[in-house]
């Protein structure tokens, strides 16, 4: 890494992070508990972060590979401070301590506790609040409160960072475009934290749940998830998390008033015929398993809306589900909701343009002499793009092949094995026949942490901060 300047970004993000420790403390304070769970990491931020900002630079010129270094770097640093409260607090070891950061700011939701009714307020606050922090990019989230530059140079960081084949600026400006990403964010985690004290939840879990539905994430404050909670607070969750699955494009759009064209959304309709073709499936194979239709249809759109936004909420035991319904929810673990949302996994837009790319080489083999270009949402998509999606679905194979491959040495059943890595590349969460991490090795919470990481950035910065180390 021969340009400085990454390492003064990274200083600015570490900075960035130190001030969102600010949180906690405040809950610690208000609770009376230990303050220095959050004042210590807040201080080895701040401090590291101060002195890479002091670095001084002759070169101001930052190239889409420095963007992917910042974020990779910046994730692994402020996963490893993110994981000192919980190190603290809960004397945990730093692999499970480690873990847990990492599925809290890569919104996985993945836990090593079994029991978290019995941590302090200030960690079922943290946990939650890295997964608000994590859902829209740290960096996003940090470049909100501290901006990076004074120039539209960030947004190489913002399009190594986002979910999606690509990321476009709204407006002309970073600044504006965060503006109006946070607006939408901040405002509909308000919604839902209002509809959720409405529905009988005290300020403090109505925060948390909204925290954790915003970003996707599914740190809950109760052993059971969400199972306790009234009818009316599980479908404000159901409908929440659809709604974060959404491309946020399509909320600018609506703001904008320009309903015609978000209705037009291929990614938006594919995603809403996804869930309801899921419904559909999973509703006929198991409707005779509960007391009711009601409840049939809660649980069934809840669980199809908590795994394909890749959110881990859970209201019922998904383990007594048919074989057939659970390949569905395998399935939609990996494919997940729409680019330019708050989830992980590989993306609606994605599959939209491998089977529109597939479909396309087909009819070539039937008329070679014809030529026929790939649209999406009204656009040509250059051969770049489909490429690199191409690209990106084969290393996204690979690498859950490899995780797996690792895992395996813990002589866990197959199933399980699958069901631990597909929940944590694909940042979901809630899994089959496996309610905690706690008892996996070390080695394996490292690795599952990497594929956290690696699911979250959507591999290519991870793969080029190493091509670049080995240099």
């Amino acid at each position: 890494m021969k340009n400085k300047l990454v390492y003064k970004y990274i200083g600015k993000v570490l900075i960035g992070f130190s001030l969102l420790l600010i949180a906690p403390l405040i809950v610690s304070l208000i609770y009376k508990e230990n303050l220095s769970t959050f004042i210590i990491p807040l201080i080895i931020s701040l401090v590291i972060g101060i002195l890479l900002n002091s670095i001084k630079i002759n070169n101001k010129n930052m190239y889409a590979k420095d963007g992917f270094i910042i974020v990779a770097i910046s994730w692994i640093l402020i996963s490893i401070i993110g994981s000192i409260p919980l190190m603290i607090d809960c004397k945990l070891s730093f692999s499970s301590a480690f873990f847990e950061a990492v599925s809290g700011l890569t919104t996985t939701g993945a836990t090593i506790f079994d029991d978290v009714e019995h941590l302090s307020k200030g960690i079922l606050f943290w946990r939650s609040f890295m997964h608000f922090i994590g859902g829209m990019g740290v960096l996003a989230f940090v470049m909100a409160i501290v901006p990076l530059s004074k120039n539209d140079k960030s947004m190489h960081v913002l399009k190594a960072e986002m979910p999606g084949p690509s990321v476009a600026k709204l407006v002309p400006s970073i600044k504006k475009t965060l503006f109006y990403l946070y607006f939408i964010y901040i405002g509909l985690t308000t919604m839902e934290f209002i509809l959720l004290m409405i529905g009988g939840l005290n300020p403090f879990d109505s925060l948390l749940i909204a925290f954790g539905t915003a970003g996707t994430g599914g740190f809950s404050v109760l052993n059971t998830s969400l199972a306790t909670y009234s009818v009316f607070n599980k479908w404000v969750v159901a409908i929440f998390m659809f709604l974060f699955g959404v491309n946020f494009n399509i909320y600018f759009l609506i703001l904008m008033k320009d309903i015609k064209s978000a209705l037009k959304s291929e990614e938006l309709k594919a995603y809403i015929l996804i869930f309801i073709i899921s419904f559909i499936i999973i509703f006929l194979n198991t409707y005779n398993m509960f007391t009711n239709i009601g409840e049939a249809i809660l649980e069934t759109s809840f669980h199809i809306s908590s795994i394909m936004t890749s959110t881990g909420y859970s209201i019922g035991d998904i383990n007594f589900y048919p074989t057939s319904c659970r390949i569905i929810m395998l399935a939609l673990m990996l494919i997940s909701a729409c680019a330019g949302s708050t989830c992980g996994g590989f993306k609606v837009s994605r599959l939209l343009i491998i089977l529109k790319t597939i479909k396309r080489d087909i009819l070539k083999v039937i008329h070679p002499n014809s030529v026929r270009t790939i649209t999406f949402e009204g656009k040509k998509i250059e051969e770049e793009t489909i490429k690199s999606t191409q690209t990106f679905m084969f290393l996204y194979i690979l690498l859950i092949i490899f995780i797996m491959f690792i895992v395996s040495f813990e002589g866990i059943p197959f199933e399980q094995t699958i069901n631990a890595v597909f929940t944590t590349f694909g940042n979901v969460g809630l899994c089959f026949n496996i309610s905690s991490f706690a008892n996996f090795s070390s080695v394996s919470k490292i690795v599952l942490s990497g594929g956290m990481l690696l699911g979250r950035l959507e591999i290519f910065p991870i793969i080029v901060l190493f091509s670049d180390i080995h240099k």
